[in-house]
């Protein structure tokens, strides 16, 4: 049974800075055109409107979407859903956008943890650097990732050996795709564990030579949430 909170005005708008920030995913649905979603990630937003990037390739005709009535659904720290209409659709070069009404509620759909599972089933992760002393290579368990970065289990000596200065990258394989990703990251922090390990969060580095690798990204964990959307419906 799913559960669903609507928040009040306050804690909507904290949800949505806070989303706005993170530049969070977001997936949306038109009742006028049943059988296609948008994919993307907020870009930016003010009092009345949200702007979001439209990742892939839209089999939509995105000028139709003006005006048009959605469904919105926003990953940020947990799944949120609201009401929204279409106001307007910029484009700058190849980058397609949509500015939607801002809403002045969201619903908090309780499946957190359900939805971090689909995205995070144990996938390893290669974390390599240099530094003086020569190259270094750790495995680690991925525990949760965004378009931010990701949150890995390593050993104590390898987490040790990691310093916040330290260029990294992390190299994994998301579930279902062949090629593996060459994330460049930085270390943002580490938390002890039991048993001998430590959990280390890694943000991803937003520089042009890995922008492509970003989008694909955010393309494949928008994939990836709704096929868990799909298989919670048929729970």
């Amino acid at each position: 049974m799913k559960a669903k909170i609507t928040l009040d005005y306050e804690s909507s708008f904290r949800a949505i800075e806070t989303a706005i920030r993170t530049q969070a995913q977001v997936v949306i649905s038109f009742p006028s055109y049943p059988d296609h979603t948008l994919n993307g990630f907020l870009i930016s937003g003010d009092q009345t409107a949200l702007l979001m990037e439209i990742t892939g390739r839209p089999t939509l005709n995105i000028e139709d979407l003006i005006n048009a009535t959605c469904q919105v659904r926003m990953y940020s720290d947990q799944r949120y859903q609201f009401n929204s209409e279409v106001s307007g659709t910029p484009q700058w070069g190849e980058t397609q956008s949509l500015a939607l009404t801002r809403p002045m509620a969201l619903t908090v759909l309780d499946r957190r943890r359900f939805l971090r599972a689909q995205l995070a089933p144990s996938t390893k992760v290669s974390v390599e650097w240099t530094a003086n002393d020569g190259g270094h290579r750790h495995s680690a368990t991925l525990l949760n990732i965004s378009a931010d970065g990701m949150a890995v289990r390593m050993d104590d000596n390898g987490a040790a050996a990691i310093h916040p200065e330290v260029n990294l990258v992390a190299v994994f394989t998301m579930p279902g795709q062949n090629k593996p990703f060459h994330m460049q990251a930085t270390m943002a922090n580490k938390t002890p564990a039991t048993g001998g390990f430590t959990i280390v969060g890694l943000q991803f580095t937003r520089t042009p030579n890995q922008t492509g690798q970003l989008d694909a990204l955010k393309i494949v964990l928008a994939q990836q949430q709704e096929d868990a959307l799909d298989v919670e419906a048929a729970l």
